[in-house]
C-alpha cells in the first residue's frame, strides 16, 4: 500500500502539475531534479501515513499552502476514496462491401472524491528547490485516523438515537390522538 501511495503521488504530481515555467503555478516533471530526497522517497511507517506535495507559484505563501493541500489530498485518498467510473464504447458501420466505413469511439472517465477529516495532520518538512518550487512532507498519525473514525461512529450513533427518540415522540402523539 505504501508503494501504491508513492506511485499515486508521483502520478498525481506528474500529471496534475505538468505545465510551463511561466509562473502559472505548475511545476514540470523536470523540475523534480532539485527535489529533496524525502520528496522522491517519503518515509515509511506502520503508525504514520506520509505524503508529499509540490507547487511553484509567484507567491511563496500560496505555494506552501498549495503544496501542503496536495499532500493532504493524497493522504485523504489513501484513507478513504470514492471512485466513480464510466466507460462508453460506440461502434458504427455504414455502407456495403468495399464502400463500407466503420467508426469506433471509446471514452473512459474516472473521478475520485475523498471526504475525510484530517485533524492532526501536520506539515513535517518543507524545502525550496532551486527553481522556487516548494516541497512539503505531511504526516498523519494512524492513531489520529482511528480517533477520527471513532468520533464519526459516535456522531452517527448520536444522530440515530436522536432520530429514534423523535420517532418515539411522534408515535406517542399519534397514540394520544387515536385515544379520542
Amino acid at each position: 500500500m505504501k508503494y501504491r501511495m508513492l506511485a499515486m503521488t508521483l502520478v498525481l504530481i506528474l500529471t496534475g502539475c505538468g505545465g510551463s515555467k511561466s509562473g502559472s503555478g505548475s511545476t514540470e516533471a523536470g523540475s523534480f531534479s532539485g527535489a529533496p530526497k524525502w520528496f522522491m522517497n517519503p518515509p515509511k511507517s506502520g503508525e504514520v501515513i506520509y505524503a508529499v506535495g509540490a507547487a511553484k507559484k509567484q507567491n511563496p505563501s500560496l505555494a506552501l499552502n498549495a503544496a501542503t493541500q496536495r499532500a493532504r489530498d493524497e493522504i485523504a485518498r489513501s484513507v478513504n476514496v470514492k471512485v466513480q467510473n464510466m466507460m462508453k464504447d460506440f461502434m458504427q458501420e455504414s455502407g456495403a462491401g468495399d464502400n463500407a466505413q466503420a467508426l469506433e469511439f471509446t471514452e473512459s472517465v474516472s473521478k475520485q472524491v475523498a471526504d475525510v477529516s484530517l485533524s492532526g495532520s501536520v506539515r513535517a518538512k518543507t524545502a525550496t528547490g532551486k527553481d522556487g518550487t516548494i516541497y512539503v512532507l505531511v504526516e498523519y498519525s494512524l492513531d489520529g485516523a482511528r480517533q477520527a473514525a471513532l468520533a464519526e461512529v459516535k456522531k452517527q450513533e448520536a444522530l440515530y438515537n436522536e432520530f429514534k427518540a423523535e420517532q418515539s415522540f411522534d408515535d406517542l402523539e399519534e397514540a394520544i390522538r387515536n385515544m379520542k
